[in-house]
């Protein structure tokens, strides 16, 4: 069973939103029948978690990507174009709303398809968080995805998170193990010989970046996902890089150079050198003395 802090926040690591990943990931499959890495996202909202999704412009400079209502009468702004103006629309407890700039692009990979797995993240996590801020007056019982959202996946550089940091994060972190699962991806790695490339190309002293962002760009195909996000769910799930066994090729201009400059030491080896001399010094007086 999840503990939640004293505002009703999931306490969660990430093993456990790994877990929780991998549990919805073998239902839906169930569900839908098909093992496909790239499964329809939409599918997986409307029919799966029985989401409602509609697509209006949620602001007038394309920041606010999506958003989610957790509470009957849920009332949001929207942004007319037509009339460069705003009016509100009343939303029910379990509709996902998404920028009207994704309606037409759809079906291309990347940023909608994270957005709104973001959102059903939301759902399947929050629910109760947000439900218990619209009841006791403190927020109202939406959840917004904004744009710099992908761009701060997994950053848990902070000791003390805010409600808003700890769910924002949280969102993150499971719509890209729904989107990539940690068991999926290691059947395409082998099946697809997309981690056999890899290691081929390393090891016949190619370019091991370069190696890299191939398979990188690979999964991200595979996957229907961004190459932000495709990187980043490597590292999560520990992907063993090799390192660069390319051979340094002699500069042709080195002659001219003269020797490089040495690394300039920081404090901590200019004061371990100056004890070091301070030690050498000391014992050739010893020496001295004793010979004398």
């Amino acid at each position: 069973m999840n503990t939640v802090n004293g505002s009703g926040v999931p306490l969660l690591s990430k093993d456990q939103l790994e877990y929780i990943a991998d549990q919805h990931t073998l239902s839906f499959g169930r569900y839908d029948g098909k093992e496909d890495p790239g499964f329809s996202a939409w599918k997986f909202a409307a029919y799966y978690l029985k989401k409602t999704i509609r697509f209006e412009w949620l602001s007038n400079d394309g920041c606010i990507l999506g958003l989610s209502s957790f509470a009957r009468g849920t009332r949001i702004p929207v942004y007319l174009p037509d009339e460069n103006g705003m009016d509100w629309l009343e939303l029910g407890p379990n509709t996902i709303l998404l920028s009207k700039m994704f309606e037409d692009s759809f079906i291309y990979p990347g940023k909608p398809r994270f957005t709104l797995m973001h959102e059903c993240a939301h759902h399947l996590l929050h629910k109760g968080y947000f439900q218990r801020k619209a009841a006791s007056g403190s927020g109202g019982a939406v959840a917004y995805s904004l744009q710099k959202d992908e761009e701060r996946l997994f950053t848990r550089e902070k000791k003390i998170w805010t409600d808003e940091e700890r769910i924002e994060w949280q969102a993150n972190y499971l719509a890209s193990a729904l989107l990539i699962p940690g068991k999926r991806l290691d059947r395409v790695l082998d099946e697809r010989g997309y981690q056999e490339d890899y290691f081929h190309h390393v090891l016949a002293r190619s370019s091991e970046p370069a190696a890299y962002r191939q398979l990188t760009s690979r999964i991200a195909c595979a996957f229907k996902v961004s190459l932000t996000v495709a990187e980043i769910r490597l590292k999560a799930l520990k992907f063993e890089r090799l390192p660069d066994l390319r051979i340094p090729k002699p500069d042709p201009w080195a002659c001219y150079y003269g020797e490089p400059k040495k690394k300039r030491m920081t404090k901590e080896e200019r004061q371990w050198e100056k004890a070091e001399r301070s030690w050498e010094k000391a014992r050739e007086r010893e020496l001295s003395r004793k010979y004398e």
